[in-house]
């Protein structure tokens, strides 16, 4: 008999990524199991280091956001990307040592993000473009807003000791946000659900190599991650705040106030890849933002079989 192959994932401990933590903690419990692979997920500190790892080839795949996924196809990386991880979630908060009441406020500010191509980074461009506001970096003089690409780790910290009150907010996944909030140093400005309905943001993908090379496992880990996200909206998701405890390493009260208000979803209808919706992604990064150098063909990076198979065979 072969022997089972280990399937590694890189991943961020960001609510984005509940249903790879779940299935993770409920392997090792016996509560869940795997008949074609051993799940091994490695956490990361930053997405410049998930890009290593793939990069690499020390991991087999990754979640990972969408604008990501595509600039590393772009640059010739043979990646498929299987599913969405998720739906809405993020958040755009603001410092609390500033009087910021309009968008307008944010002027001559800098604003952290986790990365250039994040959903984050693209819905804050157009939350101050709809103000008229110039979102860019360091060097360009035109901007009105800066940007600065920091670990979202590291955003709390950063903001709670910005002697000068040159940081106007930061837009990031979850729980930083809301985490900033409840220690009182930030104000919610508004959740990314708000701004762009069951967008969008991270992915799963996998090498194309390892996909070929066990199908049956790959089948039975989406099969897996999607009755995750249908158990988590099936409930009143109070039964999942212990292990997204776990999963994220926050109190309760953080995970409460994120299921409460940031309108994630992990539908499994809606983990299913939108080409429309990445079209969308990819247009506006590229155009608008110049952030994505290169356009793909979307349908060549999309593989939306497996997640397909579970949707059709369970009906949901």
């Amino acid at each position: 008999m072969k022997d089972k192959s280990c399937i590694c994932i890189g991943h961020l401990k960001i609510i984005d990524h509940l249903i790879l933590g779940i299935v993770n903690l409920k392997l090792k419990t016996n509560e869940l199991s795997l008949s074609h692979s051993n799940l091994e997920t490695k956490s990361m500190n930053s997405w410049g280091q998930v890009i290593d790892g793939l990069r690499e080839q020390s991991i087999n795949g990754a979640f990972i956001p969408v604008p990501i996924a595509m600039d590393l196809f772009a640059s010739g990386l043979d990646i498929r990307l299987l599913m969405f991880a998720h739906r809405s979630g993020s958040v755009i908060v603001k410092n609390r040592n500033l009087n910021i009441k309009e968008i307008t406020d944010f002027t001559g500010k800098t604003v952290l993000v986790p990365s250039k191509l994040s959903i984050q980074n693209m819905l804050l461009h157009r939350l101050l473009s709809s103000a008229g506001l110039k979102l860019g970096s360091h060097n360009d003089t035109s901007a009105d807003v800066t940007q600065e690409i920091i670990n979202p780790f590291l955003m709390n910290e950063i903001l709670k000791n910005d002697q000068d009150n040159d940081i106007a907010g930061f837009a990031v996944a979850e729980p930083f946000g809301t985490k900033a909030v409840l220690d009182g140093i930030a104000s919610l400005v508004c959740t990314s659900h708000s701004l762009w309905k069951n967008h969008p943001c991270c992915a799963f993908i996998l090498h194309t190599s390892f996909i070929q090379e066990n199908p049956a496992a790959v089948q039975e880990i989406v099969t897996l991650f999607a009755q995750t996200g249908q158990s988590i909206e099936n409930s009143d998701k109070k039964k999942y705040i212990y292990l997204a405890q776990e999963f994220l390493d926050q109190k309760k009260e953080v995970i409460e106030d994120i299921f409460q208000k940031t309108d994630i979803s992990f539908t499994p209808s809606l983990l299913v890849p939108d080409i429309e919706a990445l079209n969308t992604i990819q247009n506006y990064m590229a155009d608008s933002m110049g952030v994505l150098k290169s356009k793909i063909d979307i349908d060549l990076l999309v593989d939306s079989s497996y997640i397909l198979d579970i949707i059709t065979e369970s009906g949901k």
